[in-house]
């Protein structure tokens, strides 16, 4: 398996840059250990494994870890790439510097582009990462820390599986026995790499998931340890990424029971109104944050970043022209009494501008830097220093807002649309809405149901990666035909109508995984589609 071979043994450097400072590969007097060795190391002294967990994580958002190009910023810029894929993300000029156009006319998803090539790596990377932390902490250890560990490990390594299988599959539902991504774990990975492995089914690449999810949170519940910081994962983390799975899985009862468990430790508030109408979603330490990457200050490679390429506050490509604005239908839909209406500047020139720094400075900035009708004003500037280029902006990863929504749309279709219509009517009005009339869902059809969740859950995680996920679960169409696509430079070619499920949506298996790896073929590969108007 030459190119897996290739691949792994750049992960497993990769994976020791960022972590090496024990250096579990070698005795001190410069001799390989074997994996045994390792293990048992580990076992005397669990702090030995304090600098591969933080590399777990570094994985998450490695610079170029997956190409050789300054789009690669790991998955922040997997987020960007899909939700440009969507018909609610609208990219002014996309041609402009041209990162993720290849995203916006869909043809970033061919087995050898370089966009698609970050798909499968930045996952896989985790994922191998996982493994080796799996493999070192014994399934059956007692000590805690230990057991925190894998935790952890078996955590990222689900995560990353549930990118893959969203990607380069339909979702669960009618898609079973279909084949997804190649499943590779601590006890076939030196099989793998040199046998190779075939592309499993997606049912048992989420058994995987939830296998990994539920052992994970077995380790750490009643476990004293604590996270140092919400990069770092921990049992709600794990409940919350169990929720996600069990929705895709439509086991509603199951996804519900997480979610619930997730808002009921009482570790996490939503933002409240007030604080929903202001710019923000960059720090780490929110109290709305579940799970986040971490971004310092040497973690920034210029414009290179999540905040460089979304922000309109800061200076980055947004500022020289490449804004990135919601679909004016989809704003359209949003009423007067939703603070999240300022999230974005309407055909009026408002947003939350006005009220983010109330003497006119933050709104004579938007007008001055040209910043367009439906720019996204969503994402705080790093220190509240308009035009800022220097942005180690956290990102989200999950929220406890997706919480609220998951448990919604769980009890609407698990048990009655009542009650998930009284919990989702509860959310937006405790904490996003400011009309003299109360929000109320209007639904009576299990499909107006769906479609009102759907709303709700596009305006409140627009840009944070959720979208294209959704679609793909739902079975959604994409049209973006009839809107500001058609308005903004260069984009008319790309209001595309892409009906639910088409091959389009789907990416290739990268041409140098069916190279290398003798279990897939070329007649492994997923179809091919195009995208039209």
């Amino acid at each position: 398996m030459k190119n897996l071979t290739k691949y792994f043994a750049l992960s497993l450097v990769a994976g020791l840059t960022l972590s090496a400072c024990n250096d579990l590969d070698t005795e001190p007097w410069g001799e390989v250990i074997t994996e045994d060795q390792n293990a048992d190391v580990v076992a005397k002294d669990p702090s030995m494994l304090e600098a591969t967990i933080s590399g777990l994580y570094a994985n998450i958002n490695a610079w170029e870890s997956a190409y050789a190009d300054m789009f690669d910023f790991g998955y922040p810029a997997i987020m960007i790439q899909l939700e440009s894929r969507t018909e609610d993300f609208v990219t002014i000029d996309p041609g402009a510097y041209g990162w993720f156009a290849n995203c916006v006319a869909f043809t970033d998803n061919t087995s050898t582009s370089p966009y698609n090539t970050c798909r499968w790596r930045v996952p896989y990377n985790v994922i191998y990462a996982s493994n080796n932390v799996v493999a070192l902490v014994d399934k059956e250890a007692t000590d805690n820390t230990l057991r925190f560990y894998r935790g952890q490990a078996l955590g990222t390594r689900a995560f990353g599986y549930w990118i893959l299988a969203q990607l380069y599959q339909f979702n669960y539902v009618g898609h079973q026995q279909d084949p997804c991504v190649p499943l590779i774990t601590d006890e076939n990975q030196q099989d793998a790499a040199i046998n190779g492995a075939p592309r499993a089914t997606v049912e048992e690449i989420y058994t995987q998931i939830i296998n990994d999810l539920t052992e994970g949170i077995t380790l750490m519940d009643g476990n004293p340890m604590t996270r140092p910081d919400k990069r770092y994962i921990d049992i709600n983390v794990l409940r919350a990424l169990r929720a996600r799975t069990y929705l895709c899985m439509q086991k509603y009862a199951e996804a519900a029971a997480d979610a619930q468990a997730v808002i009921n430790s009482g570790r996490f508030t939503p933002l409240s109104a007030d604080q929903a109408a202001l710019p923000g979603f960059i720090t780490l330490s929110d109290a709305n944050w579940v799970w986040g990457i971490n971004i310092s200050e040497e973690d920034v490679h210029g414009l290179y970043t999540f905040a460089g390429m979304m922000g309109s506050y800061t200076y980055g490509y947004a500022y020289a022209g490449m804004w990135k604005c919601i679909n004016q239908n989809l704003f359209a839909r949003i009423p007067s009494g939703d603070v999240r209406r300022g999230w974005w500047i309407d055909p009026d020139g408002n947003s939350n501008a006005s009220i983010y720094m109330p003497d006119g400075q933050a709104t004579e900035y938007l007008e001055s830097v040209g910043a367009p009708t439906y720019a996204v004003t969503k994402f705080r500037p790093y220190g509240d220093v308009l035009s800022q280029s220097n942005n180690p902006a956290d990102v989200p990863l999950i929220r406890i807002e997706e919480m609220y929504l998951i448990l919604a749309e769980a009890q609407g279709l698990g048990e009655n649309i009542s009650t998930g219509k009284a919990t989702l009517e509860k959310f937006v009005n405790d904490y996003r809405w400011k009309g003299n009339v109360a929000y109320t869902c209007a639904a009576t059809t299990t499909e107006e149901f769906i479609n009102e969740i759907w709303f709700q859950r596009r305006i409140e995680l627009w840009g944070e990666g959720l979208n294209y996920f959704d679609v793909m679960r739902l079975k959604k169409p994409i049209d973006r035909s009839n809107s500001n696509f058609n308005n903004a430079n260069n984009n008319a070619q790309y209001a595309y109508k892409i009906p639910a499920e088409s091959a389009v949506m789907l990416s290739l298996i990268p041409q140098s995984e069916i190279n290398g790896n003798p279990a897939i073929t070329d007649a492994d590969q997923n179809p091919t589609g195009q995208a039209s108007l």
